[in-house]
């Protein structure tokens, strides 16, 4: 089972001093910020605005989700 810590990866971004941040289950989603918890808050609303794309509700729970999980590490980060 995976914990939340795993479903949030960071690697480095465009830049040196950037980071690039997306959830496990949507690599396809990514987003860049000057640090990990500004490129997160991106991502997370770059998977909200996938919502209006998500034609099923399974996809539609899997994308709520993983917004979850994205403001959570947000806030962990502080």
């Amino acid at each position: 089972m995976q914990t939340q810590q795993d479903r949030i990866i960071v690697t480095m971004g465009a830049t040196a001093h950037g980071a690039c941040v997306h959830h496990h289950d949507f690599p396809e989603v990514r987003a860049e910020g000057q640090s990990p918890k500004e490129a997160a808050a991106h991502l997370a609303n770059k998977l909200a605005a996938s919502m209006d794309s998500a034609l099923t509700e399974w996809r539609r729970q899997s994308i709520s989700q993983a917004i979850a999980d994205v403001k959570d590490y947000v806030n962990r980060e502080g």
